[in-house]
């Protein structure tokens, strides 16, 4: 009998532990992955509702050489590592549509670490406009359109990327400083199969070894200093 009592009070030990707080904190994962799949959901809605205009990318420039980890960190207040939280609608931004990102700052490579954790709120360029606003002679000028930049596409919700980021040197308070993303075809990496490739799919064609590339490899290596 003591020995089935010890069993009994073991277990029960060990269920209360998982009750009060094991399940917690798998619902919260479970809850912020089930957010972000509705708003993916969400967004590739919206989309599906009006027409996508493509078009080509531009192939990169032969006088276009790359940039090493420490021009990178000079030519940005920050360099980030950050999770796409949300993308959203911008009505109606002229003469290029734009849209609404929301980055969780998970790693900051290069700047201020205070900014670890904080979400920012960026324009990434592409999005919903009118045809007015891509067409030089619209058909039906007020008509909603969805266009990507071709050699920039919107990184989907969820995407883990990095990026630099610059900040507007006319507000005089720190705090107030609005954030924006710096030129995001030649350094945004978003990542896929568990590698981090640069955003440009015009990349993809250069047959050369650029300065770029060899970051990019510093990047997936994560050896960058923290």
């Amino acid at each position: 009998m003591l020995a089935l009592s010890l069993i009994v009070l073991i277990t029960g030990c060990s269920e209360q532990v998982t009750g009060n707080d094991l399940p917690e904190k798998i619902n919260l994962e479970t809850n912020f992955k089930t957010g972000l799949e509705q708003k993916r959901y969400d967004w590739r809605r919206q989309i599906s509702q009006v027409r996508t205009v493509k078009r080509q990318y531009s192939e990169i420039t032969d006088n276009y050489k790359g940039i090493t980890l420490d021009q990178f960190k000079r030519q940005n207040r920050y360099v980030v590592k950050g999770k796409v939280l949300n993308l959203q609608k911008i009505k109606w931004l002229s003469p290029q549509p734009e849209t609404k990102l929301t980055l969780k700052i998970d790693q900051v490579i290069s700047g201020n670490k205070g900014l670890k954790g904080k979400r920012v709120y960026l324009n990434f360029p592409g999005g919903f406009g009118r045809e007015r606003d891509i067409y030089a002679q619209p058909t039906k000028p007020n008509n909603e359109i969805f266009y990507q930049i071709p050699n920039a596409p919107i990184p989907e919700i969820g995407s883990k990327v990095i990026c630099g980021l610059l900040s507007d040197e006319h507000h005089t308070n720190s705090q107030l400083d609005q954030l924006y993303l710096s030129d995001v075809e030649h350094t945004f990496w978003v990542k896929r199969n568990g590698q981090y490739e640069l955003n440009n799919p015009a990349f993809k064609k250069v047959k050369r070894d650029l300065a770029i590339f060899q970051l990019t490899k510093e990047f997936n290596r994560d050896n960058i200093s923290k």
